[in-house]
């Protein structure tokens, strides 16, 4: 082949000429010749008219036949066996908190890193891959941005300037909370905060970022930590075009919440059943 961009190997001596990999690459990029290997058409670009980087093609291949994008099948992932699996994962979803007071301790940096790098398996529009993550792993740093931002929120209160969909009743209900369920009404007392964000106008953009909002979050829990989804300081910081400048996220980015997150102070017991018979709506056509 003349341009492999994707660097695709084939390997024909594990081949079975099973044709999975030709039937599940969404760009149609792989065909059999007269000799029944597998070969990739030339392509000059990535992305809809060139390779997807979904890796189908590999992580199908029950010989372990196929490499792609300098990545090989020992380095992939095998699929869990465990019979409990649906029990497992309908607990973690059962017992996922919002959490609002958390321990003064900064996550473990091995354990981020893992989230971070788990996290961007989350499903994307085109397989593209455009969501970034802003992190703050320090806690300090942490309180820094808080201060300053807490700061500039007070002095706008006094002003009678309020966050969007805010007012002085519920500012003031807010910091009422502040006395005993929500220590601190702007992060949550989060020591860490992870801001998902893409460029609008590229791909699924709004779609791409809650996605990998909740995929952190459940991520987060898997992992005995607690976090919360918040869209209040970003209202907040609209506010304030300098201090929301300090995240170095581009203007031109979708955000559609914060993240805290971190050990939490109070843990919880039990998960609960939210299920609701009347929100389940199943359709039949008339055929």
């Amino acid at each position: 082949m003349k341009n492999n961009l994707a660097k695709f190997c084939f390997d024909k001596d594990k081949c079975i000429a099973c044709g999975k990999c030709i039937k599940v690459c969404p760009g149609q990029l792989l065909k059999f010749n007269e000799n029944k290997d597998v070969i990739i058409k030339d392509i000059d670009c990535f992305g809809w008219d060139g390779c997807w980087k979904c890796q189908h093609c590999m992580a199908v291949c029950p010989k372990s036949a196929i490499s792609v994008l300098g990545k090989s099948p020992e380095e992939c992932v095998t699929p869990p066996e465990s019979e409990n699996l649906p029990q497992i994962l309908d607990a973690l979803i059962k017992n996922r908190r919002s959490h609002r007071q958390y321990l003064n301790k900064d996550v473990d940096k091995r354990v981020l890193d893992d989230i971070l790098k788990t996290v961007q398996n989350a499903p994307n529009g085109g397989n593209k891959g455009l969501v970034e993550y802003t992190v703050i792993d320090d806690k300090e740093q942490v309180k820094y941005f808080h201060d300053i931002v807490y700061s500039k929120m007070e002095k706008l209160a006094n002003k009678g300037i309020y966050a969007n969909g805010y007012d002085k009743k519920s500012y003031e209900q807010l910091k009422e909370w502040e006395k005993i369920v929500r220590p601190d009404m702007l992060f949550c007392s989060a020591p860490n905060l992870c801001i998902p964000h893409a460029p609008v106008g590229e791909g699924c953009y709004i779609q791409d970022v809650n996605i990998a909002c909740v995929y952190f979050d459940l991520l987060c829990s898997s992992r005995g930590l607690g976090s919360i989804m918040m869209t209040y300081p970003l209202d907040v910081l609209d506010l304030m075009p300098k201090e929301k400048s300090m995240l170095g996220i581009p203007d031109n980015h979708y955000i559609a919440m914060i993240i805290g997150f971190g050990y939490p102070k109070i843990k919880y017991k039990r998960g609960v059943d939210k299920f609701n018979e009347n929100k389940i709506k199943k359709l039949k056509f008339k055929i």
